[in-house]
């Protein structure tokens, strides 16, 4: 067993080589954002208005589609002209990438409770090219005094066909007006279809559930969603934030058999049977799938595992989930940079098999230390030969197939070779 054991250490460490030599790269990368103004006196009446303010816009959210890279600015202080955005080159300076407004100006209008008030996260199914996008509908939340401006809504746009598909409106008696903070969302195929998505409340500690097919929403709360004591403060680098956030990072296995979450003030990771989910009428239990190495803000499954920031170690870490899911020698070290990968915020795959993360310095906008001469933004992108857990949906679900198959080019296959190789020597033996 010994030698076996070996053979297989050998294995994960070429895999883990593997995947650090492959080229991981900034993308884009920013001391302060800019938009795609109309003109030149459209920009100078916002900065006037104090409707652009560029110290208070951060980017939070992101996802990805067919090359377009979108990204989210939530209104957690006044002046940010759009909460929602695509990730363009600038007309004037090629070298520069700034943020186009989506789906459109009007879109971003403040007050209008027909367009966008504060997106923090969305969910983009590559299936159908639909955009999940949460409002929570409040705005100025760190400012002491916030604007419950409209209700919290799940806006559904066709990026594609550039057309809304649906808005839900929560009730208020499943979302508070006055008091949510609606976090990240997730998609649950069910028979080919996204038929449910599941969103965290940080602030009022809830996993709201839509069920698309019935247009409903409603929502569990579990002791596990509120923030664990002892891990209010978050020390990154010389830097201290006090916190107590509830349920925030979650994400859904790639066979739709359980959503994965944890509180941003929390080692714990949990998950749920997705069948407690779908019903409203359920009791909500939860297993403790175990300790995990760092404090997290948001995650995201793939075909191979879960991948989560570290935010006291400026890192990202895999942990391969499966039958020995509570060892926590399953996590491992994927990357890490003490600059760049300061406050791993958000995560996204794309159909290349790439992780995409925006690491945004988190620390320093919450503790009034950012520098705008400086660059405090990044964008990452990570080869990792691995599928997000919506590619292939449709067709896995239907055929109530539990794991999609991933076609092993470039390093996957020299890493297969190397297994077999590895076992005929053991046989051998």
């Amino acid at each position: 067993m010994e030698s076996l054991s070996s053979v297989f250490s050998i294995f994960i460490l070429f895999h883990l080589q593997c995947v650090m030599t492959e080229q991981a790269e900034v993308v884009y990368q920013w001391k302060s954002l800019d938009y795609s103004w109309p003109n030149d006196t459209t920009k100078q009446q916002f900065i006037t208005d104090k409707r652009f303010i560029a110290e208070n816009n951060i980017i939070t959210g992101v996802k990805v589609l067919d090359g377009s890279v979108y990204v989210t600015v939530p209104r957690w202080k006044p002046g940010i002209p759009s909460t929602l955005n695509k990730v363009i080159n600038n007309q004037v300076d090629t070298d520069e990438h700034i943020l186009e407004p989506y789906p459109n100006w009007k879109m971003q209008t403040v007050g209008d409770c027909d367009a966008l008030q504060y997106v923090q996260s969305m969910e983009i199914d590559p299936n159908t090219g639909y955009m999940w996008i949460i409002d929570s509908g409040r705005i100025d939340r760190l400012t002491g005094q916030p604007r419950d401006l409209c209700q919290a809504k799940l806006v559904i746009y066709d990026i594609r066909n550039d057309q809304l598909v649906h808005v839900h409106r929560f009730p208020d008696n499943v979302v508070s007006r006055t008091s949510n903070f609606m976090n990240d969302i997730v998609l649950d195929y069910v028979n080919g279809a996204a038929s449910f998505a599941y969103i965290t409340d940080t602030s009022d500690a809830r996993l709201y559930v839509y069920d698309f097919i019935r247009d409903r929403s409603y929502f569990f709360k579990h002791p596990s969603m509120g923030f664990e004591p002892g891990t209010e403060i978050i020390k990154i680098g010389n830097s201290f934030v006090t916190t107590r956030a509830s349920i925030d990072g979650i994400a859904m296995s790639s066979d739709f058999r359980f959503l994965y979450f944890c509180a941003l003030n929390g080692y714990t990771l949990y998950r749920v049977s997705t069948t407690i989910l779908r019903d409203p009428s359920s009791v909500f239990s939860v297993e403790n799938v175990g300790r995990k190495t760092d404090l997290s803000d948001g995650m995201v499954f793939t075909d191979k595992g879960l991948y989560y920031g570290g935010l006291t170690k400026n890192a990202v870490y895999k942990w391969s989930v499966g039958q020995d899911k509570i060892n926590p020698f399953n996590q491992k070290l994927v990357i890490s940079n003490n600059s760049s990968l300061r406050w791993v915020d958000t995560f996204a795959m794309d159909d290349r098999q790439n992780l995409w993360l925006v690491a945004n310095s988190l620390d320093l906008f919450f503790t009034r230390r950012r520098n705008l001469t400086q660059t405090n933004m990044y964008i990452w992108k990570i080869p990792v030969g691995e599928n997000g857990y919506l590619s292939g949906a449709v067709s896995r679900t239907k055929e109530n197939i539990s794991n999609g198959h991933t076609d092993n080019t470039g390093c996957d296959t020299v890493l297969v070779s190397l297994l077999v190789v590895l076992t005929m020597s053991f046989t051998n033996q």
